[in-house]
């Protein structure tokens, strides 16, 4: 039988002590170098995911602005055509304005007109209370000496008669958008 001595043992003890101290080192670095690498790898992956979530806020931001400035053109397209609406409306309602003050002012000539026709020969009538026509009607009888009124009637007539006509001239040429 072989039995091993007390130096054999101790020896072999020391070796197989170095050995497990050997393989424990190898083991703790192994497992060190696996965790630094799992380390890495979890930081770069941190930072890929960190990096797509960037770009995917950028897209969508770019997409938002893009989507933004599409409706906010849209919108003032709309908001121009309505007013242009407007504005046609306004344009409509003052050239209503226009002439319907034309057509006033000609039936006023019209009728100043035929007045003027109507009115040819002075007759005093009663007095209006504000004593013209006392003072009216005194200077036609010393006009009736002169015989001037026959010709004041003629210039009063020449005078309504050329404003008259040419007044209704100026305003039948606004619709036809004459000279």
């Amino acid at each position: 039988m072989l039995l091993a001595t007390e130096e054999e043992i101790n020896m072999i003890a020391d070796f197989f002590k170095k050995l497990f101290n050997f393989l424990g080192e190898i083991l703790s670095s192994l497992l060190g170098f696996l965790l630094n690498a799992f380390q890495n790898l979890f930081k770069v992956l941190w930072q890929v995911i960190k990096w797509v979530g960037q770009l995917l806020v950028r897209l969508f931001q770019s997409l938002i602005d893009v989507l933004i400035s599409f409706f906010t053109v849209i919108y003032d397209l709309i908001r121009g055509l309505l007013y242009l609406i407007y504005m046609i409306g306004v344009l409509a309602v003052k050239l209503f304005q226009v002439l319907l003050e034309a057509a006033k002012l000609l039936w006023a000539f019209i009728e100043g007109f035929v007045r003027t026709l109507g009115t040819i020969f002075y007759s005093p009538r009663g007095t209006g209370g504000h004593g013209y026509s006392e003072m009216m009607g005194k200077i036609m009888k010393a006009a009736n000496v002169l015989q001037l009124d026959v010709i004041a009637y003629i210039l009063l007539f020449i005078v309504w008669i050329s404003t008259a006509v040419a007044v209704i001239k100026l305003i039948s040429s606004i619709r036809v958008g004459g000279d």
